[in-house]
């Protein structure tokens, strides 16, 4: 035992005589929207639902999800920004998707889906900030519960496209830049 442990020393010297600034390159360094990945290799949904009876029983009720930006990579984490803003092109090319005969099923809901005005969520901030020694950035999208309810029927599904463009530094991963948020209206 005592001569595997002899052995093995140098190869545990030259290890830890490594390059560190090799260590800190090593990986790609990408930004994306978490909530895009969530269903990762289905779809970039974000899928929520608002109950009606919820709503009928307390009419203050918003829901809230968590919007952000996350870095990937093993790089020296520097400070950046990103854009946000609500894609509405994106919508109209799901919509085009889903009206092709040979389709993917996952693109059914863009048929008979709704955006979802402004007037329903509170404003969301032009631009999601990172710091410097961290990885993301996040902010609240809070929904209008009442309000949505009082103007849509129930099972009525509500589109709001989300993304992340123009950063400051690093690189966008672009499979990965863009939330829909669904919203589904239930009983």
């Amino acid at each position: 035992m005592k001569k595997i442990i002899l052995a093995l020393l140098p190869i545990f010297a030259l290890v830890s005589c490594a390059d560190p600034a090799l260590d800190a390159d090593y990986g790609d360094t990408l930004i994306y929207m978490p909530q895009a990945a969530h269903n990762i290799g289905v779809d970039n949904n974000l899928n929520l639902s608002i109950s009606a009876a919820s709503v009928a029983a307390n009419p203050d009720k918003r829901t809230e999800t968590t919007l952000g930006v996350y870095r990937s990579g093993t790089a020296d984490k520097k400070a950046f920004s990103v854009d946000l803003v609500v894609a509405r092109d994106t919508l109209a090319k799901a919509r085009a998707i889903a009206a092709e005969p040979d389709a993917p099923a996952k693109y059914s809901i863009y048929k008979t889906g709704v955006l979802l005005e402004d007037a329903y969520y509170e404003p969301l901030p032009p631009k999601i900030s990172v710091v410097d020694g961290q990885r993301q950035g996040m902010t609240k999208l809070i929904l209008h519960d009442a309000e949505i309810v009082e103007d849509y029927a129930v099972g009525q599904i509500l589109l709001l496209p989300v993304r992340i463009e123009n950063p400051t530094m690093y690189t966008l991963n672009t499979s990965l830049s863009t939330t829909m948020v669904v919203i589904t209206i239930n009983e």
